[in-house]
């Protein structure tokens, strides 16, 4: 009764998104007739289908969207009475389409369509499509606090769940949409959950239950004149009573299911009556009315066959009468428009020429043309702005860049300074020592050790300085070849084997066979022996350095891995931020100007590699670098020498 009265409020009141509904008494009757048609679905299917497809001829062309869409709904819903569910699908489509125009509108109506389309979706067994739409109708149904929404979602939700046998949850939901319906006497979805819940219980097995809820869906079935239903609760009447022993009971019932089905063509219940009556004549011992049931069933699935060919003929004349109707439609708006069209332009005409066609004419292109050379102005002003914006962006930034390159520049010259002056300043006295004769030379020789590792530090720091310059100058060349892995790093673990025996630190090399890269020799060298001299430096005596090498793809990685005092979070940052100055002394205080891991920066990228580091405080830390394998290798081309 509530949607009946939403409908013909709807209809009044002239709620369409597309065009305005007639407020006229044409309208009123049109949604009283889809409303009656809507009251056939469960009795007279075929009556319903004739009227809603003659209230659909009459609003198209005036455009009410929601009595169109009301009446493919109409249509869906009788359609998979008559368990033609193609149609009820394709109707129901059609209907949601209408509906997407405003998806803020008649929420009330695109729950119930999408709910016909679930129960579709369950008879046709696709259970997965049929939870989407019964989850969709529930968060709308939510969203706008329709509780007879919600309690129509419960009611097919029961349905669902008994169809794949969660028997405990659709009984369950089937009590919460009953618990509604009696609240506001409505008999009719009250009967159908009790058919729910009877199915449910006789697939379950509780026969007493299911006979007792059978009953009271069939007494009120009877009430409403829900024949479809009718039809259903006598079959499972049938159904009770077979698994009961109970064969003439079970006989009658089946008789006055076939009677229902066949008024209202449902050939799919039908098949399945006559299928359980020939399993009742079977168990009766009467072989030869089994054998009569089995042969009608035969000749109903050829008629289910036979009519399902039937309605796809009918939907593929109804779609194309549709599509006939729709281009007449357009056509005869084309010629209203045209015929619009015409009418202004006359009007049109009488005024120019009252006032004068070529001085507004005129009037017109000056100030169009003004208009746009006025557009055109403001956008290459505006195009210049953008260009002057940018490079003070760029200016801005290579300025802050410059800065920051002199800060760090000033900080390693002047660290670089302190560290030089002090071995030149102890070599110095060491001869003025020897040459005065205040020092023997015995004496000389005990200190010479010291004396040669501090210019042995020295000379890396100038090596490193001197590189670092020149990079900064654009004055290295990187030249690449092929180089072996294995003898770059032997030489560079055989000029820092005397620094690891001082410290008694174990360099062990895992290095895989035949692994060649393409780099230049003297930048590599440099990288390998300011990554292992790290490592030794930050090692505990009688530590280890292990230095590795494998082809990763069209890469090889190197590795270098110390058990030493590792570096916190904060100096990884700022070791790898190459525009900040960064140094730390070593397990022995041995001092560092931080330029040796800047020139490794460098020099990795400037061959096409790149660099990774680990570290862990107190457990030691892993540098990886990357670099290109070499061209002999398939699919590798040699690159050229960079700058």
């Amino acid at each position: 009764m509530k949607g009946i009265i939403a409908l013909l409020w709807y209809a009044a009141a002239g709620l369409s998104t597309t065009a305005p509904v007639l407020q006229t008494a044409d309208s009123v009757h049109l949604a009283s007739v889809a409303s009656q048609a809507y009251g056939l679905i469960l009795s007279q299917p075929d009556s319903s289908i004739a009227l809603a497809h003659a209230v659909l001829s009459q609003v198209q062309p005036k455009k009410n969207l929601y009595l169109e869409a009301y009446s493919y709904y109409v249509l869906s819903k009788a359609n998979w009475t008559k368990t033609n569910y193609r149609l009820s699908t394709e109707y129901g489509y059609k209907a949601l389409r209408l509906l997407d125009q405003d998806s803020h509108a008649y929420t009330n109506l695109r729950g119930r369509v999408m709910l016909g389309l679930a129960r579709t979706f369950i008879d046709r067994d696709d259970y997965v499509q049929a939870e989407e739409f019964l989850n969709k109708v529930q968060r709308l149904a939510e969203k706008h606090h329709d509780d007879q929404l919600l309690a129509d979602t419960y009611r097919e939700k029961s349905t669902l769940l008994a169809e794949t046998k969660h028997y405990d949850s659709a009984l369950a939901y089937a009590d919460k949409g009953i618990a509604y319906y009696r609240g506001i006497n409505d008999s009719l979805r009250v009967s159908i959950l009790y058919g729910r819940k009877a199915r449910a219980y006789l697939d379950m097995g509780d026969y007493e239950k299911s006979d007792l809820y059978n009953r009271k869906s069939m007494t009120l079935d009877s009430l409403v004149g829900n024949t479809r239903a009718l039809g259903f609760s006598y079959f499972y009447a049938a159904d009770i009573a077979y698994r009961r022993k109970q064969y003439d009971r079970a006989i009658h019932y089946l008789g006055q299911s076939m009677a229902l089905n066949d008024r209202i063509h449902n050939l799919t219940l039908q098949v399945r009556a006559h299928t359980l009556l020939a399993e009742v004549y079977m168990q009766m011992g009467r072989g030869i009315p089994a054998a009569q049931q089995l042969k009608r069933v035969s000749i109903l699935k050829d008629s289910l066959y036979n009519a399902e060919k039937n309605r796809q003929i009918q939907e593929i004349q109804s779609l194309y009468a549709l599509e006939t109707k729709d281009r007449t439609i357009e056509t005869l708006a084309h010629k209203n428009m045209a015929q619009k069209h015409r009418v202004e332009i006359q009007r049109m005409l009488m005024i120019v020429l009252a006032v004068g066609v070529v001085l507004l004419v005129v009037v017109i292109l000056l100030l169009v043309r003004l208009r746009i050379s006025q557009q055109r102005a403001n956008q290459a002003l505006a195009e210049r702005n953008l260009a002057i914006e940018q490079q003070k962006e760029e200016v801005e930034s290579q300025a802050e860049f410059l800065q920051q390159l002199n800060q760090l520049k000033s900080k390693l010259f002047s660290v670089i300074s302190h560290d030089l002056r002090g071995p030149v300043a102890n070599l110095q006295s060491l001869l003025h020592l020897l040459t005065a004769n205040i020092m023997t030379p015995q004496e000389f020789i005990a200190v010479s050790d010291k004396l040669k590792t501090n210019l042995n530090s020295t000379q890396r720091t100038l090596e490193n300085l001197l590189s670092w310059s020149l990079s900064q100058m654009d004055g290295i060349r990187t030249e690449k070849k092929t180089l072996a892995v294995q003898q770059a790093v032997d030489e560079a673990c055989a000029l820092l084997a005397e620094f690891a025996e001082r410290k008694q630190v174990t360099l062990e090399k895992q290095i895989g066979e035949g692994l060649d890269i393409l780099a230049d020799t003297n930048q590599l060298q440099l990288i390998l022996r300011n990554l292992l001299h790290n490592a030794i430096k930050f090692s505990k005596s009688g530590g280890m350095v292990v230095i590795s090498a494998v082809g990763q793809g069209t890469m090889c990685t190197v590795r270098v891995r110390d058990y030493g005092i590792g570096l916190t979070a904060d100096e990884k940052a700022r070791l790898l931020n190459s525009h900040e100055y960064f140094t730390k002394s070593g397990t022995q205080q041995e001092k560092g100007t931080g330029l040796g891991f800047l020139l490794c920066q460098e020099f990795i990228s400037r061959n096409s590699g790149t660099l990774d580091l680990s570290s862990t405080p107190g457990e030691g830390t892993e540098v990886s670098i990357s670099l290109p394998l070499a061209p002999c290798r398939p699919g590798i081309p040699a690159p050229e020498s960079v700058l």
